[in-house]
């Protein structure tokens, strides 16, 4: 099959470039071919072009008349790129991939695991509210012209970040363990979290390419490993070598008081449990099963930054932000000790 992939080579759209290849499709990526250090290498054999998604008139130039068995967004987050999308492909192929995110589902989550029926609903978090609606558009145009939509929700899905508690997944938390400096963790710690590897994604991702029966339907592809937060910031720790951290607990709501940015993943995903159901993406992508464990998984993503020092991007900022909240959170626990 003839594929575009709308990114490409991003934290999780390059697993699914290599395994398309290794499958035997020919394919081709589009992105503006930005911060190539930040990057895996995608294969040679991929065609590569160079546009904006977000500007139709330079996307309509690069591809000219071409058409595709396939077109995955890896990209989409609102309704105006959605409806883009929509008019950009909708003569372009018979198959289009929205990714989505798993955090549109329920908050709070009344019912475990989350299943694709699961209500989508979340009042806490834009990036959520907007991937909810750009569903809906793609839906809508699903329904009224026939527009071959299928939705897929990743979980928290790593190759290239590193799945932190509190942070924006770069190398500010790890610089901390790294540094013997104390560590912020929601709540208590003990939520079950779900983290997925991206080439387990990938191998998912694949088998639904082109796949007819999957169009109008969602999905969501994770693993089925269960950790909590302690355990996936003691397991970081351990693969980069440092001590276990000395944690200070600082409620959700507090932190999204002290930062919106900060505190928004928290009150919109990540202080709920995350445990999902496969068996809708099992039983359409026939023999799939998640197979990397994080401890694994994790061992691959340290590795990717050790190959280039530039990788180890360190907020500033943010890193003062936790340690005024490890400060406060510090002396209130022993205030209320004493």
């Amino acid at each position: 099959m003839k594929i575009l992939l709308i990114g490409g080579n991003g934290n999780i759209s390059w697993h699914c470039t290599n395994e398309a290849v290794l499958a035997g499709h020919e394919v081709w990526i589009m992105n503006r071919g930005v911060s190539t250090h930040l990057r895996r290498t995608v294969p040679s054999s991929v065609v590569k072009l160079i546009a904006d998604i977000r500007n139709p008139i330079s996307v309509k130039a690069v591809l000219g008349d071409t058409k595709f068995d396939v077109v995955a967004d890896f990209l989409c987050q609102t309704t105006e790129h959605a409806q883009n999308d929509i008019e950009l492909f909708k003569d372009r192929t018979d198959h289009f991939i929205f990714i989505s995110s798993t955090a549109i589902y329920q908050k709070p989550i009344n019912v475990l695991p989350i299943t694709e029926s699961t209500p989508l609903q979340n009042r806490y978090w834009d990036y959520a509210k907007n991937k909810i609606a750009s569903e809906e558009t793609f839906l809508t145009a699903f329904r009224g012209q026939g527009f071959p939509i299928t939705i897929i929700r990743p979980s928290h899905t790593y190759d290239t970040i590193i799945p932190e508690a509190v942070g924006y997944s770069d190398w500010t938390v790890s610089q901390r363990m790294l540094d013997g400096k104390p560590i912020l963790l929601h709540g208590d710690g003990s939520t079950l979290w779900t983290l997925t590897h991206a080439e387990d994604f990938a191998r998912a991702f694949i088998l639904l390419l082109g796949n007819a029966s999957s169009v109008g339907h969602a999905f969501h592809i994770t693993s089925d490993e269960w950790l909590t937060w302690r355990q996936i910031t003691e397991i970081v720790a351990k693969s980069l070598g440092a001590q276990t951290p000395q944690y200070v607990f600082v409620p959700s709501e507090n932190i999204y008081q002290q930062n919106t940015r900060l505190g928004e993943t928290l009150l919109g995903h990540k202080m709920w449990c995350d445990i999902y159901d496969n068996t809708k993406i099992k039983s359409f992508a026939k023999g799939w099963q998640a197979k990397i464990p994080f401890r694994e998984g994790i061992h691959r993503t340290l590795d990717w930054f050790n190959q280039e020092p530039a990788r180890k991007r360190i907020d500033h900022s943010l890193d003062k932000i936790m340690d005024s909240l490890c400060v406060e959170y510090s002396k209130n626990a022993i205030e209320r000790s004493s």
